[in-house]
């Protein structure tokens, strides 16, 4: 019987909590870039979010089907400018970059992905999918939050979850306050100012030096944890030579996911990395801006899966690509679409079961001239839960959706 090195460190993990290990073994295999602390495995999803609302049916086109393209006369995709999936449906042609990955296998396409009484507000349909919430329901906690709160046996560092913006999502709001953001993590830390806004005065009002009250505890409980979890931040950028980034220009940004690659080969123990772009509320000239946004996020993807690959850390790794809606069925008088509904989604990695999922929305059959949506997205947020980060999605979304056949490991 073989067993994998993943495997015997997941038993040893048992053992060790047991106490049953002998301490040679367990010295020599306690390799803290492989088990993430207060989990007993090494698994990592990342969440893509594209902020806007991405056009799903010139993002995977229906091209057998004359109502697209009596919808859309002219920003409707040709089959030439499309990369088939299977007789009904095409790709983008401008997420070639992604094509191997569906072709091995390793990327799932989700189709007609939404929930019910659709809310068509950016913000408020966003905080939807943040919170997992029904529509006419309003939550605190984000279900990334809730999913640390009752999954990481109290034990993790505030960096189990990392999302590479200057602000924290609300999918990461939680009652333990666990999850952190930068957009600079070889940076991340204290940086202290003039005056007051100084080391030791931070210092004293963290070490309790200043008069109790909830509002110092509140400021003591925040200052710990970034304390914590700062130097092991700026020590994972530092082992997995994240590049600083360049001062002007339009391409002066790193590329969040190449910092997620480098965070990861740096042995940080996050648990779920969330990074995003924007720009896909195309109104107006949808025709070679949806493209070019979308050649950049498939560019992105296929750039980060080969560092994975490289690096050897491929197997660990899910990446998870959303939107906050689709849009109209019908483009609109200024060469764009308007606010829609149900969209697809993306699950790229080795775990992943590719192929295209799902029911396909149909063009015949709309609500108000938008799309039906047939997937619930929270039955993808319960796979994910149940299937790859081995946690009961009862807990965290705190009701029971239907799981699907998108992980095979």
């Amino acid at each position: 019987m073989s067993l994998s090195r993943r495997s015997f460190m997941q038993h040893m993990a048992v053992f060790s909590g047991l106490g049953l290990a002998p301490k040679f073994l367990t010295d020599a295999y306690a390799d803290p870039a492989q088990v993430i602390q207060g989990f007993n495995d090494d698994r990592v999803l990342v969440v893509v979010q594209l902020g806007g609302g991405n056009d799903g049916l010139n993002t995977i086109t229906p091209f057998e089907d004359d109502l697209y393209y009596n919808a859309r006369p002219k920003i409707g995709l040709k089959q030439n400018r499309l990369l088939k999936l299977n007789d009904q449906l095409g790709m983008n042609d401008a997420m070639k970059a992604l094509m191997p990955y569906y072709d091995q296998g390793n990327l799932a396409v989700i189709q007609g992905v939404g929930y019910p009484n659709p809310d068509r507000s950016h913000f408020r349909s966003m905080e939807i999918w943040h919170t997992a919430s029904d529509s006419d329901e309003y939550l605190g906690d984000g279900w990334i939050g809730r999913y640390f709160d009752n999954n990481c046996s109290g034990t993790a560092q505030p960096q189990v979850g990392l999302a590479l913006d200057a602000e924290r999502p609300q999918a990461f709001g939680s009652s333990l306050g666990y999850g952190i953001a930068t957009d600079n993590p070889a940076r991340f830390g204290w940086n202290p100012g003039s005056g007051n806004d100084s080391e030791s005065a931070f210092e004293a009002i963290n070490g309790g030096k200043a008069p109790k009250n909830s509002t110092l505890d509140f400021l003591r409980h925040t200052t710990t944890a970034a304390i914590e979890s700062s130097s092991e931040v700026r020590m994972a950028a530092d082992k997995g030579k994240i590049a600083m980034p360049q001062r002007g220009g339009r391409g002066a940004r790193i590329n969040q996911l190449d910092t997620v690659a480098g965070l990861i080969r740096g042995g940080l123990a996050t648990r779920i990395y969330y990074v995003s772009t924007s720009g896909f509320d195309t109104h107006a000239g949808q025709a070679g801006k949806h493209e070019q946004l979308l050649g950049g996020v498939a560019g992105a993807l296929a750039k980060f899966q080969k560092q994975l690959e490289k690096d050897g850390t491929a197997d660990r790794v899910t990446t998870m690509v959303f939107s906050e809606f689709g849009r109209r069925v019908n483009e609109n008088g200024s060469g764009g679409t308007d606010h829609g509904t149900a969209a697809p989604m993306f699950l790229l990695g080795n775990a992943v079961q590719g192929g295209v999922h799902g029911t396909t929305p149909r063009l015949d059959d709309l609500d108000r001239g938008d799309l039906k949506y047939s997937t619930d997205f929270r039955r993808i947020y319960t796979t994910l839960l149940d299937d790859w980060l081995r946690a009961d999605p009862t807990k965290v979304l705190d009701d029971s959706y239907d799981k699907m056949k998108l992980i095979t490991v």
